[in-house]
């Protein structure tokens, strides 16, 4: 089946690659993962108090993966974790005060560049920004469900 090459498209991987690469290359130079990385940003700036599973939810990562990176952690002294009263097995990850230094001293400047950078942004162009991504990714999903091969 031939198909219209459309230049967009590319553009769009590469500027969605482009965002990635520049946070893999901020955790590098941390000397951490990438998914490290996102499990400190997840426990120091986005709130709430998480489990593994949440933060596999949250990221989309394998459970592998976060039980992993939260292991190497409590094993360096950062995490702990505290069993949730009322389940047989569930555990919220908290930073012992080590782990909140040590994470701030990696992300606190990422996180306050990404605030900058968002609010050279109009309210309107955020909301926008977000609004086209939303509809391509659902429309992507939508296309790839079409042919009835599993995602």
């Amino acid at each position: 089946m031939e198909q219209k090459y459309n230049p967009m498209i590319e553009v769009i991987n590469k500027k969605a690659k482009s965002l990635s690469a520049l946070y893999h290359g901020l955790a590098s130079k941390a000397g951490i993962s990438q998914s490290e990385f996102w499990v400190w940003y997840a426990l120091l700036y986005m709130g709430g108090e998480y489990t593994q599973q949440s933060i596999c939810d949250l990221w989309s990562f394998p459970r592998q993966t976060v039980n992993s990176v939260i292991s190497n952690m409590a094993k360096k002294g950062y995490v702990y974790l505290e069993p949730i009263p009322g389940t047989r097995n569930r555990k919220l990850i908290k930073l012992t005060e080590a782990g909140k230094e040590f994470g701030e001293s990696i992300i606190e400047r990422i996180y306050v560049a990404e605030q900058n950078a968002i609010e050279r942004l109009s309210i309107q162009e955020q909301q926008e920004c977000i609004r086209i991504l939303d509809k391509y990714i659902n429309f992507l999903m939508e296309e790839l469900k079409a042919d009835g091969k599993p995602l």
